[in-house]
């Protein structure tokens, strides 16, 4: 049987695997990784749009080190709207629905990665980033449309 335990003694990349609630499963092959956050006071329109254009990037990113896309997966949900961005590898397709007002000002966040062939450290770090690029985005307001 396969060690099934990803190793990290990095303290920071630590830090952040849990600040993003990041789980990892190695099955048949494959690594299956997720994580999820709530970003209070961001823009869900800049949110969507810094996931799809990294979802492209990591699908070339995993492309040029011989890996194989199996499936990359985000939702968002906002008060009154959500999100469902994915892609098996080639293009991104986004898919926006209506949602019931909650009154929050946050937006969940849920990222699902499934790859073949890369390092599951390497496809953390990379999780990593996209989830700090996403801690960039525009707040509300900055924009015209939130």
């Amino acid at each position: 049987m396969a060690d099934d335990k990803i190793k990290i003694r990095n303290s920071k990349q630590l830090s952040k695997r849990k600040s993003y609630q990041i789980v990892t499963t190695l099955h048949e092959g494959a690594v299956a990784m997720a994580g999820e956050t709530v970003f209070q006071e961001k823009s869900f329109k800049a949110l969507n749009t810094v996931i799809q254009e990294e979802f492209a990037a990591i699908n070339q990113w995993i492309a040029a080190r011989g890996g194989i896309v199996g499936h990359l997966k985000s939702f968002l949900a906002t008060t009154g709207q959500t999100a469902m961005i994915s892609t098996t590898g080639d293009q991104v397709s986004c898919r926006l629905q209506p949602a019931a007002a909650d009154g929050s000002n946050g937006v969940l966040v849920s990222i699902a990665l499934i790859v073949f062939a890369i390092p599951p450290n390497d496809l953390e770090v990379r999780l990593i980033d996209l989830f700090e690029q996403l801690e960039c985005a525009q707040k509300k307001g900055e924009s015209h449309d939130q």
